[in-house]
């Protein structure tokens, strides 16, 4: 285990604080875009009082799809600076990606191809290590086992769809994450989805983040368990809420709830946030709950050998219950697994 004073050292070198000049000027250029489409939007009013043509306005017979600050902000903001966005791109998303230039001749209403390519670093994938590419050991090794295999199993795991490499894999991705046994699911959304109804239920109660990702939620929803949000990453208002629901317990009833199982991601994919587990595994031991992780975006991606957000901060794996992650991210496949 990492000393406090290596978690703090290892907090600062990956969250980077943001400089206050550096904010000051986000702030300040947002404010002028703002102010630009105020500008516009007032010139285009007095223009359609004159008669003359409005280019934002929906044709004859046609109403207005957006209204409101949606439509001050599609035509006098985004507009301007839209070509930061949807960039369209052709080939293999690997570590460089072709971006097709795109010119645009009436301040980003529409796009015109001029034909170029250019060339580019790709920040913007989940293929993290480039497992996904065109080439490479992983391609040729899955060229290999289609030889022995179909594409397809043609059933599921009960219907004569489970094989010997799918036992393969799940002994690997145990021993690669330092569990006792591990299965998978042939979707990484759905691995959330189905995995959390299955594990809790009626008189059950899950403490999930503010921010976890839909498939969670989703698996929340139908497991039919009570449901506590904490703020994002905040352990403090973490332990606030298990204090108040065990104190309170089941409603109506006021019973000890059968289950409390803690929801966290390694890392937020929106926010790129890294996860506060060895806090949150303090909290889970002190308060007696079970602790589910998604490392859908850190498997792979983080710690020293590569194996997730308890190599990341040196939390023992057998202190995280449940272990969650997806193939489609670092190791360029479908699928996503379960371990524990």
């Amino acid at each position: 285990m990492k000393t406090m004073n290596e978690q703090k050292q290892m907090k600062q070198q990956h969250h980077p604080r943001l400089s206050q000049f550096n904010t000051i000027q986000i702030y300040y250029h947002y404010f002028v875009l703002f102010m630009f489409g105020v500008f516009r939007t007032f010139l285009s009013k007095i223009i359609t009082m004159l008669g003359v043509h409005d280019p934002t306005a929906p044709p004859k017979g046609f109403v207005t799809l957006f209204s409101g600050f949606d439509n001050f902000w599609l035509n006098w903001c985004y507009g301007r600076v839209s070509s930061c966005y949807n960039r369209p791109i052709t080939g293999v998303p690997g570590t460089h990606i072709e971006v097709l230039e795109r010119e645009t001749r009436d301040d980003g209403l529409t796009y015109d191809l001029t034909g170029n390519q250019i060339r580019s670093l790709n920040l913007g994938s989940y293929n993290y290590l480039g497992f996904a590419d065109n080439q490479g050991p992983v391609l040729e090794s899955s060229v290999e086992v289609l030889d022995q295999f179909s594409t397809s199993c043609s059933g599921s795991f009960l219907e004569a769809g489970y094989t010997s490499i799918h036992k393969e894999l799940e002994e690997c991705i145990a021993e690669f994450v330092g569990k006792e046994a591990a299965f998978v699911v042939e979707m990484g959304y759905a691995t959330n989805s189905t995995t959390l109804p299955a594990i809790i239920g009626k008189g059950g109660l899950i403490i999930s983040d503010s921010l976890n990702h839909a498939s969670l939620v989703i698996g929340c929803r139908s497991s039919g368990a009570a449901i506590r949000t904490f703020k994002h990453n905040d352990t403090n208002d973490l332990e606030r809420v298990i204090r108040k629901a065990i104190s309170e317990g089941q409603p109506r009833t006021h019973r000890p709830w059968t289950m409390i199982l803690l929801l966290i991601e390694g890392i937020y994919s929106m926010e790129g946030v890294i996860c506060k587990l060895p806090e949150i595994v303090q909290l889970k031991k002190k308060y007696k709950c079970y602790l589910y992780m998604d490392e859908a975006h850190s498997i792979g991606a983080v710690g020293p050998r590569g194996r997730g957000i308890c190599d990341f901060h040196g939390v023992d794996p057998a202190d995280v219950d449940i272990l969650m992650g997806t193939f489609t991210k670092s190791f360029g496949a479908v699928g996503g697994y379960i371990a524990g």
